[in-house]
């Protein structure tokens, strides 16, 4: 039976994956002349930007400090996300999840702060019931800790739960759990692998509450 839905945010919620790539992307090619393609980028996504550095040392050899980095990019990383809209399906999901009595948590690798602002800003915060954030998990995706420890947090059991997701680590991830897993793959994340997936879908917006509830009770 289906009790909860469990979001990652980048990239499902809100499209700021896309303006991370840019910033990499731009930063990468004015310093070492390297264009990051989406495929190199993919690394990270769904997980942490460690990995991507730790892959960039290998291939540029590189010692950068990535939180000095970030910390410089952060800015401009706020100010091209600040106004995002929700992704298409988002607000109605949510929203119907909630008249059908359905629990509902954020499960990111990214501390709760970020979530929360554009939640907040989106007026969708109050909808949610729990957050599975970087703070609470000693491993982020790929391994599963965040989505047990968004379990947990609901009162629910993996199995009653679905993931949503839009990456192979947060697919991966999930699957580690043992939480059946839903894709949304982005325009950054659209050509990455998804086998396994419980079921995919271009947006949120083809979903139909009422037949993915049936669907799930019968599987």
């Amino acid at each position: 039976m289906l009790k909860a839905l469990v979001f990652d945010f980048d990239g499902v919620i809100v499209d700021t994956e896309t303006q991370w790539y840019y910033i990499y992307r731009d930063w990468l090619k004015k310093v070492y002349h390297y264009d990051l393609s989406i495929q190199d980028y993919l690394v990270c996504v769904g997980s942490s930007s460690e990995r991507l550095f730790a892959f960039l040392k290998q291939k540029l050899g590189t010692d950068e400090d990535i939180r000095e980095f970030e910390k410089q990019a952060m800015a401009e990383f706020i100010e091209r996300t600040r106004t995002l809209p929700a992704m298409e399906g988002v607000t109605e999901l949510v929203t119907a999840a909630k008249k059908k009595g359905l629990r509902l948590a954020i499960a990111t690798s990214a501390t709760r702060k970020k979530p929360q602002v554009h939640l907040e800003r989106l007026q969708l915060l109050d909808y949610f019931d729990a957050f599975s954030t970087a703070e609470l998990s000693r491993h982020i995706k790929p391994a599963p800790d965040i989505f047990l420890k968004a379990a947990e947090l609901l009162g629910c059991s993996c199995a009653e739960c679905l993931a949503i997701e839009d990456s192979r680590n947060g697919l991966i991830a999930a699957d580690k759990a043992g939480m059946p897993c839903l894709i949304v793959p982005n325009k950054i994340t659209e050509s990455s692998d998804f086998t396994g997936c419980y079921r995919k879908v271009s947006s949120l917006k083809e979903l139909k509450l009422k037949e993915l509830i049936a669907d799930f009770q019968s599987s």
